[in-house]
């Protein structure tokens, strides 16, 4: 992000002075127009001299949720149908959870995360207590400001327990980032997992893919006989888009031996969504899509 910087007034009037002062020379030499020119571009800035412009420092968090809920609470229907359907008048409390700067397509932005809840949060902390999960992104704008850029306020369920969502931000391809958010919920050693892909899109905050599973025996619940329990996201060679891998590991059936399942979900972002990716090992059927181990 760079602008014109013109060249100075007092250095104009000195270059004139010093080319009128040559040109009066009664000798017009080579030598002396030579240095007319060398003294005109050692004064004299080129017209179109760019320089960086300094980013200023990103809002705090309070400043930053004005920018996006308009406070640090949020009263709407939908938050209300959230949580049970309560009074249209429920005002959430909300919280910054995660922060991160990055450049994208030669622009700094900055990915903001919420969790809503409704009302004080140190009072929402049961087990069963699942937070609203918003999420905002700034950019700098060409003097260097902080402006909003996208907002989803209610994208999906946060961390059970109301605990700190597992954040992490993702580069997908040279000139793209997405957010991954991660859920864990274990409920006397059944768990419960969810990896979400969250990106920036017309002016939205939007979810592009939700992939988990739900209720399934761990060795908590059954001992050694129950494989460990888990979730993964990796980041492919793009195709004809972008790609990631999304593993769950995960039991099958009931203690005290459950059967091991891997599922390996392969997708490709088109439309604003990650899709399934072609199988390239489909005979006959370049268009095909498949989702190895379902």
């Amino acid at each position: 992000m760079i602008a014109p910087v013109p060249c100075p007034e007092p250095f104009r009037r000195a270059f004139f002075r010093a080319f009128s002062v040559l040109m009066s020379l009664p000798a017009r030499s080579p030598s002396i127009l030579a240095m007319t020119w060398v003294l005109a571009a050692a004064i004299a800035p080129p017209a179109h001299a760019q320089l960086p412009v300094a980013i200023e420092s990103p809002p705090k968090a309070d400043a930053a949720m004005r920018m996006v809920y308009g406070g640090t609470t949020w009263r709407d229907e939908r938050i209300a149908a959230f949580f049970g359907g309560r009074s249209p008048a429920l005002r959430a409390e909300i919280r910054e959870v995660f922060r991160a700067r990055y450049v994208e397509r030669d622009v700094d932005k900055l990915m903001l995360v919420y969790q809503l809840t409704p009302g004080p949060r140190d009072q929402f902390r049961c087990a069963a207590c699942v937070p609203a999960l918003g999420a905002a992104v700034l950019a700098a704008d060409e003097a260097g400001r902080w402006k909003l850029r996208a907002r989803g306020l209610l994208l999906t369920q946060g961390m059970p327990g109301s605990g700190d969502e597992d954040l992490q931000l993702l580069q997908i391809a040279d000139d793209r980032w997405i957010l991954r958010s991660r859920r864990h919920d274990d409920d006397r050693g059944r768990e419960s997992r969810r990896e979400r892909l969250i990106l920036e899109r017309d002016g939205e905050v939007q979810l592009a893919a939700d992939l988990g599973f739900e209720d399934k025996p761990g060795p908590r619940a059954c001992g050694a006989g129950a494989a460990p329990q888990t979730s993964g996201v990796s980041v492919l060679s793009p195709g004809l888009g972008p790609r990631v891998e999304v593993v769950l590991r995960f039991n099958e059936g009931t203690c005290p031996s459950p059967r091991p399942v891997v599922q390996r979900t392969r997708m490709e972002l088109r439309d604003g969504r990650f899709q399934l990716a072609p199988d390239p090992d489909a005979d006959d059927e370049p268009g095909a899509a498949s989702a190895p181990g379902r």
